[in-house]
Protein backbone atom coordinates (compact mmCIF):
# COMPACT_ATOMS: atom_id res chain seq x y z
CA UNK A 1 0.00 0.00 0.00
CA UNK A 2 1.48 3.46 -1.14
CA UNK A 3 0.42 5.32 2.28
CA UNK A 4 2.33 2.80 4.29
CA UNK A 5 5.39 3.07 2.04
CA UNK A 6 5.44 7.16 1.82
CA UNK A 7 5.82 8.57 5.37
CA UNK A 8 5.36 12.30 3.71
CA UNK A 9 1.95 11.29 2.09
CA UNK A 10 0.87 9.55 4.94
CA UNK A 11 1.32 12.41 7.28
CA UNK A 12 0.14 15.08 4.76
CA UNK A 13 -3.30 12.59 4.71
CA UNK A 14 -3.54 12.46 8.16
CA UNK A 15 -3.11 16.16 9.18
CA UNK A 16 -6.06 16.98 7.16
CA UNK A 17 -8.09 13.85 7.26
CA UNK A 18 -7.73 13.31 10.98
CA UNK A 19 -9.28 16.81 12.48
CA UNK A 20 -12.13 16.17 9.42
CA UNK A 21 -12.98 12.58 11.51
CA UNK A 22 -12.52 13.85 14.61
CA UNK A 23 -15.04 16.82 13.70
CA UNK A 24 -17.44 14.04 11.80
CA UNK A 25 -17.18 11.77 15.00
CA UNK A 26 -17.64 14.75 17.45
CA UNK A 27 -21.12 15.65 15.40
CA UNK A 28 -22.25 12.44 15.42
CA UNK A 29 -21.55 12.30 19.20
CA UNK A 30 -24.16 14.69 19.43
CA UNK A 31 -27.00 12.32 18.41
CA UNK A 32 -25.02 9.54 20.22
CA UNK A 33 -25.45 11.48 23.51
CA UNK A 34 -29.65 12.33 22.47
CA UNK A 35 -29.99 9.00 21.92
CA UNK A 36 -28.30 7.92 25.05
CA UNK A 37 -29.91 10.17 27.42
CA UNK A 38 -33.30 9.79 25.65
CA UNK A 39 -32.90 6.01 25.44
CA UNK A 40 -33.46 6.08 29.05
CA UNK A 41 -37.05 7.40 28.84
CA UNK A 42 -38.32 4.51 26.87
CA UNK A 43 -39.15 2.89 23.29
CA UNK A 44 -41.41 6.11 22.08
CA UNK A 45 -39.33 9.41 23.45
CA UNK A 46 -36.19 7.32 21.43
CA UNK A 47 -37.90 7.09 18.40
CA UNK A 48 -39.71 10.36 18.55
CA UNK A 49 -35.72 12.20 18.90
CA UNK A 50 -34.75 9.71 16.80
CA UNK A 51 -37.68 10.65 13.74
CA UNK A 52 -37.33 14.80 14.76
CA UNK A 53 -33.27 14.99 14.30
CA UNK A 54 -33.40 12.78 11.41
CA UNK A 55 -36.17 15.63 9.80
CA UNK A 56 -34.03 18.78 10.58
CA UNK A 57 -30.58 17.42 10.18
CA UNK A 58 -32.28 16.29 6.45
CA UNK A 59 -32.86 19.05 5.63
CA UNK A 60 -30.06 21.29 7.01
CA UNK A 61 -27.15 18.79 5.57
CA UNK A 62 -29.38 18.84 2.48
CA UNK A 63 -28.86 22.55 1.66
CA UNK A 64 -25.55 22.59 3.67
CA UNK A 65 -24.15 20.13 -0.03
CA UNK A 66 -24.82 23.24 -2.10
CA UNK A 67 -21.35 24.53 0.01
CA UNK A 68 -19.32 21.79 -1.51
CA UNK A 69 -18.92 24.17 -4.67
CA UNK A 70 -17.28 26.65 -2.30
CA UNK A 71 -15.27 23.98 -0.79
CA UNK A 72 -14.11 22.91 -4.41
CA UNK A 73 -13.38 26.80 -5.32
CA UNK A 74 -11.65 27.44 -2.35
CA UNK A 75 -9.65 24.82 -2.61
CA UNK A 76 -8.68 25.23 -6.27
CA UNK A 77 -7.63 29.43 -5.67
CA UNK A 78 -5.37 28.16 -2.64
CA UNK A 79 -3.88 25.70 -4.66
CA UNK A 80 -3.13 28.56 -7.24
CA UNK A 81 -2.36 31.42 -4.76
CA UNK A 82 -5.67 33.46 -5.15
CA UNK A 83 -6.76 34.10 -1.82
CA UNK A 84 -8.75 37.09 -2.96
CA UNK A 85 -10.81 35.00 -4.87
CA UNK A 86 -10.67 32.65 -2.30
CA UNK A 87 -12.31 35.47 0.48
CA UNK A 88 -14.79 36.31 -1.67
CA UNK A 89 -16.33 32.93 -2.43
CA UNK A 90 -15.97 32.66 1.47
CA UNK A 91 -18.42 35.82 1.93
CA UNK A 92 -20.53 35.11 -0.98
CA UNK A 93 -20.97 31.75 0.83
CA UNK A 94 -21.78 33.08 4.62
CA UNK A 95 -24.62 35.37 2.93
CA UNK A 96 -26.17 32.68 1.18
CA UNK A 97 -26.53 30.09 4.18
CA UNK A 98 -28.07 32.83 6.47
CA UNK A 99 -30.80 33.81 3.77
CA UNK A 100 -31.36 29.68 3.16
CA UNK A 101 -31.42 29.42 6.89
CA UNK A 102 -34.16 32.09 7.62
CA UNK A 103 -36.69 30.10 4.74
CA UNK A 104 -36.10 27.20 6.39
CA UNK A 105 -37.19 28.27 9.98
CA UNK A 106 -40.19 29.96 8.92
CA UNK A 107 -41.16 27.12 6.38
CA UNK A 108 -39.98 24.42 8.92
CA UNK A 109 -41.94 26.12 12.01
CA UNK A 110 -45.46 26.11 9.88
CA UNK A 111 -45.10 23.12 8.26
CA UNK A 112 -43.57 20.89 11.11
CA UNK A 113 -46.83 19.08 12.13
CA UNK A 114 -47.52 18.31 7.65
CA UNK A 115 -44.08 16.95 7.57
CA UNK A 116 -44.55 14.41 10.84
CA UNK A 117 -47.85 13.50 9.82
CA UNK A 118 -46.60 11.95 6.75
CA UNK A 119 -45.52 8.95 9.29
CA UNK A 120 -47.03 6.71 10.25
CA UNK A 121 -45.59 7.15 13.94
CA UNK A 122 -48.04 6.32 17.38
CA UNK A 123 -49.75 9.61 18.98
CA UNK A 124 -47.56 9.92 21.66
CA UNK A 125 -44.28 10.07 19.58
CA UNK A 126 -45.59 12.61 17.05
CA UNK A 127 -46.21 15.11 19.79
CA UNK A 128 -42.79 14.38 21.28
CA UNK A 129 -41.18 14.79 18.22
CA UNK A 130 -43.19 18.03 16.82
CA UNK A 131 -42.09 19.26 20.37
CA UNK A 132 -38.44 18.38 19.50
CA UNK A 133 -39.03 20.05 15.66
CA UNK A 134 -40.65 23.51 16.72
CA UNK A 135 -37.44 24.07 18.98
CA UNK A 136 -34.66 23.06 16.64
CA UNK A 137 -35.99 24.84 13.53
CA UNK A 138 -35.67 28.30 15.38
CA UNK A 139 -32.29 28.15 15.08
CA UNK A 140 -31.99 27.00 11.30
CA UNK A 141 -29.95 30.36 10.30
CA UNK A 142 -27.29 29.63 12.46
CA UNK A 143 -26.94 25.78 11.89
CA UNK A 144 -26.80 26.21 8.31
CA UNK A 145 -23.97 29.45 8.66
CA UNK A 146 -21.92 26.44 11.07
CA UNK A 147 -21.87 23.55 8.27
CA UNK A 148 -21.28 26.16 5.23
CA UNK A 149 -18.38 27.79 7.22
CA UNK A 150 -17.13 24.21 7.95
CA UNK A 151 -17.01 23.38 4.08
CA UNK A 152 -15.14 26.70 3.35
CA UNK A 153 -12.90 25.96 6.36
CA UNK A 154 -11.78 22.23 4.71
CA UNK A 155 -11.72 23.93 1.01
CA UNK A 156 -8.30 25.44 3.21
CA UNK A 157 -7.27 22.81 4.21
CA UNK A 158 -7.78 23.61 7.79
CA UNK A 159 -9.71 21.20 9.04
CA UNK A 160 -8.38 21.32 12.61
CA UNK A 161 -11.24 25.02 13.09
CA UNK A 162 -14.27 22.60 12.29
CA UNK A 163 -12.57 20.30 14.78
CA UNK A 164 -12.40 22.68 17.36
CA UNK A 165 -15.75 23.92 17.28
CA UNK A 166 -17.28 20.50 16.78
CA UNK A 167 -15.26 19.79 20.78
CA UNK A 168 -17.05 22.85 22.00
CA UNK A 169 -20.54 22.27 20.10
CA UNK A 170 -19.91 19.16 21.88
CA UNK A 171 -19.23 19.76 25.47
CA UNK A 172 -22.22 22.65 25.55
CA UNK A 173 -24.95 19.66 23.97
CA UNK A 174 -23.71 17.26 26.82
CA UNK A 175 -24.09 19.44 29.94
CA UNK A 176 -27.51 20.75 27.63
CA UNK A 177 -28.59 16.94 27.24
CA UNK A 178 -27.81 16.02 31.07
CA UNK A 179 -29.26 19.27 33.04
CA UNK A 180 -32.43 19.80 30.36
CA UNK A 181 -33.66 15.95 29.87
CA UNK A 182 -33.12 14.89 33.38
CA UNK A 183 -33.66 18.30 35.30
CA UNK A 184 -30.21 18.21 37.07
CA UNK A 185 -28.13 21.09 38.70
CA UNK A 186 -31.14 23.16 39.15
CA UNK A 187 -32.83 22.80 35.84
CA UNK A 188 -36.08 21.76 34.65
CA UNK A 189 -36.65 18.26 33.80
CA UNK A 190 -37.90 19.10 30.06
CA UNK A 191 -37.07 15.49 28.60
CA UNK A 192 -37.37 15.85 24.82
CA UNK A 193 -37.74 19.22 24.55
CA UNK A 194 -34.52 19.77 26.57
CA UNK A 195 -32.69 17.35 24.17
CA UNK A 196 -33.87 19.65 21.80
CA UNK A 197 -32.90 22.96 23.47
CA UNK A 198 -29.56 21.47 24.11
CA UNK A 199 -28.83 21.07 20.44
CA UNK A 200 -30.11 24.52 19.35
CA UNK A 201 -27.44 25.86 22.38
CA UNK A 202 -24.51 24.11 20.84
CA UNK A 203 -25.12 25.30 17.60
CA UNK A 204 -25.75 28.63 18.31
CA UNK A 205 -22.12 28.57 20.56
CA UNK A 206 -20.63 26.96 17.09
CA UNK A 207 -21.79 29.45 14.82
CA UNK A 208 -20.51 32.39 17.14
CA UNK A 209 -17.16 30.56 17.19
CA UNK A 210 -17.01 29.85 13.00
CA UNK A 211 -17.87 33.48 12.48
CA UNK A 212 -15.15 34.76 14.52
CA UNK A 213 -12.61 32.18 12.61
CA UNK A 214 -13.98 33.51 9.53
CA UNK A 215 -14.20 36.74 10.31
CA UNK A 216 -10.83 37.54 12.15
CA UNK A 217 -8.51 35.91 9.97
CA UNK A 218 -7.37 33.39 11.93
CA UNK A 219 -7.85 30.48 9.38
CA UNK A 220 -5.57 32.17 6.63
CA UNK A 221 -8.27 33.71 4.63
CA UNK A 222 -10.27 36.90 5.77
CA UNK A 223 -13.74 37.71 5.09
CA UNK A 224 -14.86 41.06 5.09
CA UNK A 225 -18.44 42.74 5.13
CA UNK A 226 -17.58 44.09 1.04
CA UNK A 227 -16.94 40.41 0.23
CA UNK A 228 -20.67 39.48 1.88
CA UNK A 229 -22.81 42.27 0.30
CA UNK A 230 -20.74 43.08 -2.94
CA UNK A 231 -22.42 41.03 -4.82
CA UNK A 232 -20.43 39.18 -7.79
CA UNK A 233 -22.84 37.01 -9.74
CA UNK A 234 -19.59 35.35 -11.72
CA UNK A 235 -18.83 33.89 -7.84
CA UNK A 236 -22.54 32.73 -7.34
CA UNK A 237 -22.45 30.98 -10.67
CA UNK A 238 -18.85 29.05 -9.60
CA UNK A 239 -20.53 28.04 -6.34
CA UNK A 240 -23.67 27.01 -8.14
CA UNK A 241 -22.11 25.41 -11.10
CA UNK A 242 -20.53 23.11 -8.80
CA UNK A 243 -22.53 22.30 -5.55
CA UNK A 244 -26.07 21.99 -7.65
CA UNK A 245 -25.53 18.25 -8.89
CA UNK A 246 -23.99 18.05 -5.03
CA UNK A 247 -27.70 19.59 -3.99
CA UNK A 248 -29.24 17.47 -6.51
CA UNK A 249 -27.47 13.87 -4.85
CA UNK A 250 -28.52 15.28 -1.18
CA UNK A 251 -32.26 16.06 -2.35
CA UNK A 252 -32.57 12.69 -3.69
CA UNK A 253 -30.25 11.16 -0.27
CA UNK A 254 -32.66 13.19 2.31
CA UNK A 255 -35.91 12.16 0.83
CA UNK A 256 -34.50 8.55 0.33
CA UNK A 257 -33.98 8.91 3.70
CA UNK A 258 -37.21 10.40 4.47
CA UNK A 259 -39.12 7.33 2.44
CA UNK A 260 -37.29 5.19 4.22
CA UNK A 261 -38.36 6.13 7.01
CA UNK A 262 -41.79 5.97 6.55
CA UNK A 263 -41.49 2.66 5.46
CA UNK A 264 -39.53 1.72 8.42
CA UNK A 265 -42.26 2.29 10.81
CA UNK A 266 -44.64 0.55 9.55
CA UNK A 267 -42.59 -2.59 10.95
CA UNK A 268 -43.22 -1.13 14.76
CA UNK A 269 -42.20 1.13 16.89
CA UNK A 270 -39.79 -1.44 18.37
CA UNK A 271 -38.15 -2.33 15.24
CA UNK A 272 -38.07 1.33 14.23
CA UNK A 273 -36.44 2.25 17.87
CA UNK A 274 -34.19 -0.59 17.42
CA UNK A 275 -32.97 0.72 13.48
CA UNK A 276 -32.70 4.50 15.11
CA UNK A 277 -30.08 2.84 17.82
CA UNK A 278 -28.51 0.67 14.92
CA UNK A 279 -28.11 3.34 12.44
CA UNK A 280 -26.49 6.15 15.25
CA UNK A 281 -23.98 3.70 16.04
CA UNK A 282 -23.18 2.69 12.50
CA UNK A 283 -22.82 6.35 12.02
CA UNK A 284 -19.49 6.38 13.90
CA UNK A 285 -17.98 4.47 11.24
CA UNK A 286 -19.68 6.90 8.55
CA UNK A 287 -18.48 9.94 9.94
CA UNK A 288 -14.20 9.18 10.07
CA UNK A 289 -15.44 7.93 5.91
CA UNK A 290 -17.00 11.00 4.99
CA UNK A 291 -13.77 13.16 7.36
CA UNK A 292 -11.44 10.98 4.89
CA UNK A 293 -13.58 12.09 1.97
CA UNK A 294 -13.50 15.84 2.73
CA UNK A 295 -9.76 15.52 3.22
CA UNK A 296 -9.68 14.05 -0.20
CA UNK A 297 -11.88 16.73 -1.67
CA UNK A 298 -9.43 19.26 -0.13
CA UNK A 299 -5.94 17.64 -1.47
CA UNK A 300 -7.73 16.99 -4.86
CA UNK A 301 -8.64 20.41 -5.50
CA UNK A 302 -5.61 21.91 -4.24
CA UNK A 303 -3.48 19.97 -6.38
CA UNK A 304 -5.87 20.89 -9.23
CA UNK A 305 -5.47 24.76 -8.66
CA UNK A 306 -1.49 23.86 -8.65
CA UNK A 307 -1.83 21.38 -11.60
CA UNK A 308 0.52 19.03 -9.93
CA UNK A 309 -0.80 15.56 -11.12
CA UNK A 310 1.91 13.40 -9.26
CA UNK A 311 0.49 15.08 -5.54
CA UNK A 312 -3.19 14.52 -7.38
CA UNK A 313 -3.03 11.15 -7.63
CA UNK A 314 -0.60 10.24 -4.40
CA UNK A 315 -3.45 11.90 -2.86
CA UNK A 316 -6.15 10.00 -4.50
CA UNK A 317 -4.91 6.40 -3.70
CA UNK A 318 -4.18 7.58 -0.57
CA UNK A 319 -6.65 8.45 0.71
CA UNK A 320 -8.91 5.53 -0.39
CA UNK A 321 -6.38 2.91 1.17
CA UNK A 322 -6.74 5.07 4.39
CA UNK A 323 -10.23 4.45 4.68
CA UNK A 324 -10.16 0.94 3.85
CA UNK A 325 -7.72 0.54 7.10
CA UNK A 326 -9.71 2.42 9.34
CA UNK A 327 -12.98 1.23 8.38
CA UNK A 328 -11.76 -2.10 8.17
CA UNK A 329 -11.22 -1.49 12.37
CA UNK A 330 -15.02 -0.84 12.68
CA UNK A 331 -16.42 -3.69 10.70
CA UNK A 332 -13.84 -5.91 13.25
CA UNK A 333 -15.38 -3.93 16.18
CA UNK A 334 -18.90 -4.49 15.04
CA UNK A 335 -18.46 -8.04 14.24
CA UNK A 336 -17.45 -8.90 17.35
CA UNK A 337 -19.21 -6.66 19.94
CA UNK A 338 -22.61 -5.83 18.70
CA UNK A 339 -24.63 -6.11 21.83
CA UNK A 340 -21.60 -5.14 24.11
CA UNK A 341 -22.34 -1.84 22.24
CA UNK A 342 -25.99 -1.46 21.89
CA UNK A 343 -26.06 -1.50 25.68
CA UNK A 344 -23.94 1.75 25.97
CA UNK A 345 -26.99 3.63 24.61
CA UNK A 346 -30.23 1.76 26.01
CA UNK A 347 -31.03 -1.08 28.67
CA UNK A 348 -34.41 -2.03 27.56
CA UNK A 349 -33.62 -5.58 26.24
CA UNK A 350 -35.82 -6.24 23.25
CA UNK A 351 -34.06 -3.19 21.78
CA UNK A 352 -30.83 -4.82 22.43
CA UNK A 353 -31.49 -7.74 21.41
CA UNK A 354 -32.44 -6.52 17.62
CA UNK A 355 -30.20 -3.04 17.36
CA UNK A 356 -27.25 -5.69 17.76
CA UNK A 357 -28.38 -7.89 15.31
CA UNK A 358 -28.17 -4.99 12.97
CA UNK A 359 -25.16 -3.20 14.30
CA UNK A 360 -23.50 -7.08 13.25
CA UNK A 361 -24.90 -6.61 9.48
CA UNK A 362 -23.24 -3.22 9.40
CA UNK A 363 -20.10 -4.71 9.93
CA UNK A 364 -20.01 -6.07 6.52
CA UNK A 365 -20.85 -2.78 4.49
CA UNK A 366 -18.37 -1.25 5.43
CA UNK A 367 -15.44 -1.55 2.74
CA UNK A 368 -18.49 -0.46 0.22
CA UNK A 369 -19.56 2.85 2.36
CA UNK A 370 -15.26 3.62 2.69
CA UNK A 371 -14.71 3.25 -1.52
CA UNK A 372 -18.20 5.09 -2.12
CA UNK A 373 -16.87 8.16 0.05
CA UNK A 374 -13.84 8.42 -0.32
CA UNK A 375 -13.41 8.53 -4.16
CA UNK A 376 -17.01 10.27 -4.50
CA UNK A 377 -14.84 12.88 -2.91
CA UNK A 378 -11.37 12.63 -4.91
CA UNK A 379 -13.81 13.06 -7.82
CA UNK A 380 -15.91 16.11 -6.68
CA UNK A 381 -12.11 17.80 -5.77
CA UNK A 382 -11.11 17.33 -9.41
CA UNK A 383 -14.08 19.50 -10.37
CA UNK A 384 -16.49 16.23 -11.19
CA UNK A 385 -19.76 16.96 -8.87
CA UNK A 386 -21.89 14.77 -11.39
CA UNK A 387 -20.79 11.69 -11.27
CA UNK A 388 -21.30 10.85 -7.38
CA UNK A 389 -25.00 12.41 -7.81
CA UNK A 390 -25.62 9.71 -10.72
CA UNK A 391 -23.88 6.96 -8.98
CA UNK A 392 -25.92 7.88 -5.52
CA UNK A 393 -29.56 8.35 -7.49
CA UNK A 394 -29.13 5.52 -9.79
CA UNK A 395 -28.78 2.72 -6.39
CA UNK A 396 -30.80 4.66 -4.19
CA UNK A 397 -34.22 5.11 -6.17
CA UNK A 398 -33.86 2.24 -8.53
CA UNK A 399 -32.73 -0.31 -6.29
CA UNK A 400 -32.92 0.49 -2.64
CA UNK A 401 -36.02 2.09 -2.21
CA UNK A 402 -38.01 -0.63 -4.61
CA UNK A 403 -36.75 -3.01 -2.56
CA UNK A 404 -37.53 -1.87 0.64
CA UNK A 405 -41.09 -1.54 -0.13
CA UNK A 406 -40.95 -4.47 -1.63
CA UNK A 407 -39.67 -5.96 1.89
CA UNK A 408 -41.64 -3.75 4.35
CA UNK A 409 -45.10 -3.30 2.27
CA UNK A 410 -45.80 -6.49 0.75
CA UNK A 411 -43.74 -9.61 1.95
CA UNK A 412 -43.39 -8.03 5.60
CA UNK A 413 -40.17 -9.16 6.25
CA UNK A 414 -38.13 -8.74 9.96
CA UNK A 415 -35.84 -5.34 9.82
CA UNK A 416 -32.98 -7.58 9.51
CA UNK A 417 -33.88 -8.46 5.80
CA UNK A 418 -33.63 -4.50 5.39
CA UNK A 419 -30.04 -4.00 6.63
CA UNK A 420 -28.92 -6.76 4.48
CA UNK A 421 -30.41 -4.99 1.62
CA UNK A 422 -28.19 -2.20 2.79
CA UNK A 423 -25.10 -3.95 2.95
CA UNK A 424 -25.90 -5.22 -1.05
CA UNK A 425 -26.85 -1.53 -1.64
CA UNK A 426 -23.32 -0.39 -0.70
CA UNK A 427 -20.80 -2.91 -2.09
CA UNK A 428 -22.66 -2.30 -5.61
CA UNK A 429 -21.76 1.56 -5.38
CA UNK A 430 -18.21 0.61 -4.44
CA UNK A 431 -17.95 -1.45 -7.04
CA UNK A 432 -19.28 1.38 -9.16
CA UNK A 433 -16.60 4.30 -7.98
CA UNK A 434 -14.06 1.46 -8.32
CA UNK A 435 -14.33 1.06 -12.13
CA UNK A 436 -15.04 5.47 -12.54
CA UNK A 437 -11.69 5.66 -10.59
CA UNK A 438 -9.60 2.98 -12.32
CA UNK A 439 -10.83 4.59 -15.70
CA UNK A 440 -8.90 7.65 -14.79
CA UNK A 441 -11.10 9.98 -16.94
CA UNK A 442 -11.80 12.09 -14.00
CA UNK A 443 -7.74 12.62 -14.03
CA UNK A 444 -7.14 14.19 -17.95
CA UNK A 445 -10.18 16.40 -17.10
CA UNK A 446 -9.22 17.64 -14.02
CA UNK A 447 -5.77 18.92 -14.97
CA UNK A 448 -7.18 20.41 -18.53
CA UNK A 449 -8.26 23.90 -18.99
CA UNK A 450 -12.07 23.24 -17.56
CA UNK A 451 -10.51 21.80 -14.59
CA UNK A 452 -14.26 22.97 -12.29
CA UNK A 453 -16.24 21.47 -15.15
CA UNK A 454 -18.39 19.06 -13.56
CA UNK A 455 -19.64 17.54 -16.71
CA UNK A 456 -17.13 14.56 -16.80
Amino acid sequence: MLILKDRMLRIRIFKTAGPAMIEMIMYMVIGLVDIAVVGRLGAAPLAAVGLGAEIFFSIILFLEALAIGSAILVAQAKGAGRMEDASEVAGHTFLLSIVMGIVVAFMGLRYAPAMLGLFSVEADVYRQALDYLVIVFTISPLALGLYMAHSIFRGLGRTDIPMIIALVVNVVNVAGDFALVYGLWGFPRMEIAGAAVATSLAHGVGFILAMFFLFRGNSGLRVNLASVFKVNFATYRGILHLGIPSLAEQFFYTTANLVSMFLIVYVGTLAFASHELAITVESISFMPGFGIAVAATALVGQAVGARDKVALQKAARGSVEFALIFMGVFALAFALLPYQIAMLFTNDQDIIAIAGSLIRIAAVEQAGIALASVIGGILKGAGNTRTPMVISTVFTWLYRLPVMYLFIRIWHVPITYVWMLFVSDWLLRGLSFVVVYRRKKWLGRALSDNMADPEL
